[in-house]
């Protein structure tokens, strides 16, 4: 799996989005929630060239909303205190949050990402956020 990601990511290789989408579309298709994507900085977006998260979900046939920007642009380059120790890393985009929400991510490392961005969705509306990864690192 971290030769699958690094390819996909970091060598752009965005047709590798198709290998899990059975799985993902299996996992997330009966869902009532509102899938949202973990967004990603814009200056990694102009680096990686394409969402990877939403390049996924593209591939499963799930559609996706976001809610949320990113305002810290490096959490894999962290150590793990120092991704414990976080600022806030994501803002609300001002868009009407839904109730019910699955928040999508590639990897999962030490749950950082996932409760920070949970938290500000939580805060603009979100009752219930169910959390979903591809990889668990």
């Amino acid at each position: 799996m971290k030769s699958f990601l690094h390819q996909y990511k970091f060598m752009q290789d965005v047709v590798l989005a198709e290998v899990f989408a059975g799985e993902i579309h299996k996992a997330l298709r009966k869902s009532k929630a509102v899938i949202v994507p973990v967004p990603m900085h814009p200056e990694k977006l102009k680096i990686r060239t394409f969402p990877q998260v939403e390049r996924f979900l593209d591939a499963a046939g799930l559609p996706c909303q976001q809610f949320l920007e990113k305002s810290e642009d490096v959490q894999g380059t962290k150590s793990k205190a120092e991704r414990l120790a976080a600022a806030t890393l994501f803002q609300w985009n001002r868009e009407k949050v839904p109730e019910k929400v699955m928040l999508v991510d590639d990897l999962y490392t030490t749950g950082t990402t996932m409760r920070h961005a949970a938290k500000v969705l939580r805060q603009h509306g979100a009752k219930e956020v169910s959390l979903f990864t591809l990889i668990r690192g």
